[in-house]
């Protein structure tokens, strides 16, 4: 069977921009008969509220599209480690795409990658992986009660397994995240309201030190809620996603100089 691999940034607990791709492209790219993947690049929204029936009415929505959903985690939902600690018989480890991922027994298309930095083969390309960022409404949610997780950045050792794994790897295809390297954030799009001083920059800082020592091809991360390729950097593209425009894995890893995000669409 054919299979189709997609990127998507930030769904943030809604089903609706992933039904709206189905329905307008089931015909045009064969859905219904191939094997799709899309990989969500955080802020994915299935273990955001943990109780009540938010996350559990959005994880039956999402199983009902033919589509296996790769989830990196984003700063505004919980561990996976945490999420299988509270409920272990409903939870279970596989070994796939050449490492660990993290599914719930009742909706097996739905995959968690690790909370750490990881290595994955997805569609063949090499990946790393690097869930978490910073909140910057941390203060704003919990002056409100409303949900916000502690651990949501990396830890030390964590990041300190990441550099492990570029000085091991030394050559990786593609890099997924979820917020992105400092010298990449897209400034024009910060919030009037926040004071970026008050800002945790940590995760921003690190990705920059894992980007200037890595030899990767593409990066793609979400969390800033636009779409935007960044300039060519002899041979490297940076893309950032949020949950309008679905890319075609294929398209962006085989993009030259000089393409644009519509050429890489889905």
């Amino acid at each position: 069977m054919k299979q189709n691999w997609f990127l998507l940034g930030d769904i943030h607990g809604s089903a609706e921009p992933i039904r709206y791709f189905y329905y307008q492209n089931r015909e045009r790219l064969s859905l219904d008969d191939c094997d799709n993947h899309i990989i969500l690049l955080g802020d994915v929204g299935c273990n955001f509220a943990l109780t009540g029936q938010r996350d559990y009415k959005f994880k039956m929505e999402l199983s009902q599209l033919p589509f296996t959903y790769i989830c990196l985690r984003g700063n505004h939902e919980a561990r996976v480690a945490i999420v299988m600690e509270r409920n272990p018989k409903r939870w279970e480890s596989v070994q796939k795409y050449g490492g660990e991922v993290y599914v719930e027994k009742e909706f097996p298309m739905i995959e968690y990658l690790s909370d750490a930095p990881a290595i994955y083969d997805l569609a063949g390309y090499r990946t790393l992986s690097f869930p978490g960022a910073y909140s910057i409404d941390k203060w704003y949610r919990l002056a409100r009660h409303w949900t916000w997780y502690e651990d949501e950045q990396l830890t030390e050792a964590e990041m300190q397994s990441g550099r492990e794994l570029v000085e091991r790897e030394g050559k990786i295809d593609l890099v997924i995240s979820h917020t992105c390297p400092l010298i990449y954030e897209p400034r024009d799009l910060f919030l009037t309201g926040i004071d970026q001083s008050m800002v945790d920059k940590s995760m921003e800082r690190y990705l920059g030190e894992i980007e200037f020592d890595l030899d990767y091809r593409r990066w793609a991360f979400g969390h800033f809620h636009a779409d935007r390729l960044f300039p060519w950097n002899d041979g490297k593209q940076m893309l950032m996603l949020f949950n309008e425009n679905v890319v075609d894995l294929k398209k962006f890893m085989e993009m030259k100089e000089g393409d644009s995000l519509q050429e890489i669409l889905a």
